[in-house]
């Protein structure tokens, strides 16, 4: 469904002074957000005393259970260090990894880290298990997706972290040539009971507001929210959004300084400060006002003053005084975030494991959307952490395996939108930045179908 088509500013101007009133009286109905505690670590999770290591095993563990092997199959090896007797034909399990000159490596001299891509014709896979690694040889091979859409694969399209099943020929020593991947198989679908009444979930991602620049759009944001921006087809929407979330980049990043020997360093922090302040407040005055209409929830993202390590801490509730003071409809959530709204079961990031996959791999005719479909398939939403996906070590679970569908499956701060089916009953969705698209996108938790409003 288009909601609103390219318009210009005169347009929408117009269209604020003919609905400076709300045509629609009726009370919004809102659901209760019931977030999990998947995602919570406690300070004991949060100890540096425990090796990464335990998270890749607590992966393999959970995922290997997932594949169909036969135990009478003379080619399948349970331990990947048996492979060196082997002949011919085997089968595997374990967990890629990828070895990336270009990948930077924090305490080295020469750490590549201004690079957007570690991709290079270097690059050298692994498959290991808690036994051992063999070295794979991958040109063309066949990875088998569980919606039985197979495609061509090689080492720059795999990530760190994937754990499957191989099939191949051992060419020599510890070496297999890879013939075809096989990933785990997918969870039970889940249960789809449609809410009674038509109601919508908003999701945004990537204001980066800056309070130097024009804020406008920001405004006919809130402006559509309040059911004042629109009164075509569809001008009915804004009143049933149930729910906002706001998918992280709230604030603008900062720009470092051209000039790195600052004459005044006093001086320039109390600049960069001010900034700072100025963005906070604006943002805290917007969703104030959104919060006046809908409930609002908020994850956190690379912009924000919280740990950058995943799961992100949710955002601290001093930062926004004036919206909290006008409403309890606020809530913080983690990144990533698990949690039900009525009887469906949402999942979302704001868009970092996604485009550390991007900055992995060298992905061909795969949109956002594509690239999140495939971590549902692979079960897990982060592979590549811990790896280049910075991550709190974990000793007893890997929080970011998928041990049940979503309903809702969502990532921010993409490149452009994008949504589709994955499984039954699973709709996926790539959120765009708004400050560089003007687009939030609207679910009807009715039916599942999802649609972009461009707001300009």
């Amino acid at each position: 469904m288009e909601v609103e088509s390219n318009t210009g500013i005169p347009f929408i101007l117009q269209k604020l002074r003919i609905n400076s009133e709300k045509k629609f009286k009726h009370e919004r109905v809102g659901y209760e957000i019931q977030q999990s505690i998947k995602f919570y670590l406690t300070p004991l999770n949060k100890s540096f005393k425990a090796q990464y290591s335990h998270i890749y095993y607590m992966r393999y563990l959970n995922l290997s259970k997932r594949f169909e092997n036969n135990s009478n199959d003379s080619q399948f090896i349970e331990l990947i260090q048996k492979i060196q007797n082997q002949q011919g034909t085997i089968k595997a399990i374990g967990t890629i990894f990828k070895e990336m000159k270009l990948k930077p490596y924090y305490f080295s001299s020469n750490s590549n880290k201004t690079l957007q891509n570690y991709v290079s014709n270097e690059d050298v896979c692994y498959l290991e298990d808690s036994s051992g690694r063999v070295k794979l040889q991958i040109h063309n091979a066949i990875l088998c997706l569980p919606n039985r859409k197979d495609k061509i694969v090689n080492v720059s399209d795999l990530v760190t972290g994937i754990t499957l099943m191989i099939e191949g020929q051992i060419v020599a020593n510890n070496i297999v040539k890879v013939e075809r991947f096989y990933l785990p198989q997918l969870p039970e679908a889940p249960l789809f009971k449609p809410l009674n009444l038509t109601s919508y979930l908003c999701l945004i991602s990537g204001l980066n507001y800056n309070a130097s620049e024009c804020t406008t759009k920001y405004r006919h944001m809130i402006d559509y929210m309040q059911g004042n921006l629109y009164s075509g087809e569809g001008s009915e929407i804004p009143y049933n959004i149930s729910q906002v979330i706001i998918l992280g980049n709230l604030y603008s990043k900062l720009e470092e300084p051209i000039d790195q020997q600052v004459q005044n360093p006093q001086q320039d922090f109390k600049g960069v400060y001010s900034k700072i302040q100025l963005n906070i407040k604006g943002v805290d005055e917007l969703i104030s006002q959104l919060v006046s209409v809908t409930p609002v929830a908020i994850m956190p993202g690379v912009n924000e003053p919280v740990s950058q390590m995943f799961p992100q801490t949710p955002l601290h509730r001093s930062f926004f005084p004036e919206s909290l003071e006008k409403s309890k409809q606020l809530i913080f959530l983690t990144n990533p975030s698990e949690f039900s709204l009525g009887e469906l079961k949402v999942l979302g990031t704001s868009g970092q494991n996604i485009q550390d996959i991007k900055k992995c791999s060298l992905i061909k005719d795969q949109s956002d959307v594509d690239l999140l479909e495939m971590t549902l398939f692979y079960g897990h939403i982060a592979p590549t952490a811990p790896d280049t996906l910075i991550s709190y070590p974990q000793q007893k679970q890997d929080p970011f395996v998928l041990s049940e569908l979503p309903n809702i499956y969502f990532a921010g701060n993409m490149s452009k939108f994008g949504t589709k089916i994955a499984a039954e009953n699973v709709r996926i969705v790539s959120v765009p930045a708004f400050s560089e698209t003007g687009t939030i996108c609207l679910i009807n938790l009715h039916t599942l179908e999802c649609f972009p409003v461009h707001i300009q």
